[in-house]
């Protein structure tokens, strides 16, 4: 299902009151501005020049319009400070709805769809285009209105002063505007590349920052820098191009603008000479002339922010017209899951990755009894992990079904289904929180005796004990402070606590030691057969590189190349399935010296 939210519209209509509001303010500073011309002229002609009293001045006439000038120019200032104030709570308040409604679109995004977008990409969408879109809402609340207000208004009372004036402008507003017009086309195309190519370099970035061990390790500092470089040229040098087509605007506009006033001037000096105007008129007319071509000239800026303001929206309108691939309606646990013939059951699962074309799972049939434990075994590229991604719904099976307690995992919302399976990853993901923080992180019930509990399984309360606070001691950034083995048993027991139906180990366990690994095991071995007890199986697969590992299962499946060549216990798979004989074969004898078979 592809949800249609229109960023503009949406999110504006929440603040249609207070954008209604700055609209009609910025209308009455721009009228108050048009109005001050008619009280110079009447100064200047009246006042100091005498019209109508035979050429003697009039100074208390100056001093009365002078301060009625005054008033206006106040009452102009506030409402353009009233009008700035509504344009900023709109924008602002819009920017932040946008930007939260896109982030969490993102993480209901299926892994195709990451995959798709990039992460440099999305970061530069939630960044960059919002920042793009939301200074388009500003610049069309505050500045469209002003401009076009200028334009329309000031031509009427030019209008009113004398017809010549208003042929003048007549004349200079096509030509700023075609001169315009070509300008936005040819800068146009530019700004969505301009787009693409931050996304690119944000990628390097944050792939060089994340892996900047990795590349201190091997010394690739300067092949990282080249490769920014590179990137970071090509980003120069469109941003070069599109400035220097904008950058052709201004004095092309200024060139039509100051031919216009030369004009207004001559004809002005003209219609004086004949005495069918005052002096006061022409300054008048100046100054409506000036007003008239900047708003012209603002209203030409604008179209050059809204070329890439309309980009970015349609870039985070990709984002928001994303569904979930993989979300389903959603339904309630069957209630009798307990009484179900399968925990897990794979009937007849395909999938190949989207853009490849070879399957990297053929004709998967597995099942895993409530509270059973079952292993996946297989060399690297043989499919364990993508199975488990199947099972998590991270992706979709391109054929076949998967069935949790006898329910095809796509009848689940995803979050039911995710409350029941809980997965540790490979890799280990931690945050900048307190050590209690990242175990009892996406469980909202829990007790600090749980968490202890979960943390003893994991073989991890020993360690957190060392540290200087304890279970209050803060994680550095991405776990970095910790071992990778500690960070591995913070997030066995992160999933522990949760107390799912199913729980998956996706090679979960490969930087603890054999020692530690086995105590795990055995201490896990007893939670579940409380779990049993207490009528709440624990199911438990567990994908494995090492055979010492696989050996705790009461069943190992095989997979070769992406499909299943053997599923039984470790003495039936060393007499049938060559395969695992050959893995058993490659292991060391260490590894199976320390963990006792059975």
């Amino acid at each position: 299902m592809v949800f249609r939210e229109d960023v503009m519209i949406r999110y504006l209509y929440p603040y249609r009151y207070q954008a209604s509001l700055a609209v009609f303010l910025m209308i009455a500073e721009v009228l108050v501005d048009l109005y001050q011309p008619r009280m110079m002229a009447s100064i200047v002609d009246e006042g100091i020049l005498g019209a109508g009293r035979g050429g003697v001045p009039d100074p208390e006439f100056v001093l009365r319009t002078g301060l009625a000038m005054a008033l206006v120019v106040l009452l102009g200032g506030g409402c353009g400070i009233a009008g700035g104030i509504c344009v900023n709570f709109c924008a602002q308040h819009f920017g932040n709805d946008v930007r939260k409604a896109c982030f969490r679109r993102i993480l209901s995004f299926s892994m195709e769809q990451v995959d798709f977008f990039h992460t440099g990409g999305l970061i530069t969408r939630m960044t960059s285009d919002t920042a793009q879109v939301q200074t388009m809402v500003s610049t069309a609340l505050r500045g469209v209105v002003r401009s076009l207000t200028f334009l329309c208004v000031g031509t009427a009372a030019l209008l009113t002063l004398d017809i010549h004036f208003s042929l003048v402008t007549m004349l200079a507003i096509p030509v700023i505007l075609l001169e315009v017009s070509v300008i936005v086309w040819k800068s146009n195309p530019l700004f969505r590349l301009w787009q693409q190519k931050i996304d690119g370099l944000n990628q390097i970035m944050q792939e060089d920052i994340r892996g900047a061990r990795v590349i201190k390790g091997y010394h690739q500092e300067k092949r990282e820098n080249l490769r920014f470089g590179v990137a970071n040229e090509d980003l120069a040098d469109t941003q070069l191009r599109v400035l220097m087509i904008i950058s052709c605007m201004l004095p092309l506009a200024n060139i039509v603008m100051n031919a216009a006033i030369a004009a207004v001037i001559y004809v002005g000096a003209l219609d004086a000479a004949s005495g069918r105007i005052m002096p006061g008129t022409i300054m008048a007319a100046l100054t409506y002339i000036v007003q008239i071509l900047n708003g012209l000239l603002m209203f030409a800026m604008i179209l050059q922010l809204f070329a890439r303001g309309l980009t970015s929206k349609r870039r985070l309108q990709e984002i928001l017209d994303q569904g979930n691939d993989v979300d389903g309606d959603g339904c309630a646990l069957p209630a009798g899951r307990n009484n179900a013939a399968y925990a897990v059951e794979l009937r007849h699962v395909f999938f190949h990755y989207p853009g490849q074309q070879e399957d990297v799972l053929s004709d998967i049939s597995l099942s895993v009894r409530p509270g059973e434990m079952l292993a996946v075994v297989g060399a690297t590229g043989a499919g364990k992990s993508t199975l488990i991604r199947l099972l998590l719904r991270f992706y979709p099976a391109t054929s076949g079904s998967i069935r949790v307690f006898d329910t095809d995992i796509r009848d689940y919302s995803v979050h039911e289904l995710r409350r029941k399976i809980t997965v540790v990853l490979q890799r280990t993901d931690l945050f900048s929180l307190t050590i209690r923080d990242n175990i009892v992180w996406g469980c909202d019930d829990f007790s600090e005796r749980s968490v202890r509990e979960a943390a003893r399984i994991a073989q991890a309360e020993a360690f957190i004990l060392r540290q200087p606070e304890g279970y209050d001691t803060m994680v550095s950034e991405g776990g970095m402070s910790l071992s990778g083995g500690q960070r591995q048993r913070l997030a066995i027991a992160r999933a522990i606590v949760r107390r799912p139906d199913i729980l998956v180990f996706d090679d979960s366990t490969s930087a603890l030691d054999m020692r530690t690994e086995a105590a795990l095991f055995r201490d896990l071995d007893g939670y579940a057969q409380r779990r049993q007890a207490e009528g709440h199986p624990l199911t438990r697969i567990v994908v494995a590189q090492r055979i010492a590992t696989a050996r705790h299962a009461e069943r190992i499946a095989v997979l070769d190349h992406g499909r299943l060549i053997g599923c039984g216990t470790h003495e039936e798979l060393l007499t049938d399935c060559p395969l695992y004989q050959e893995i058993c074969a490659s292991q060391s004898q260490t590894e199976e010296a320390v963990i006792p078979h059975g």
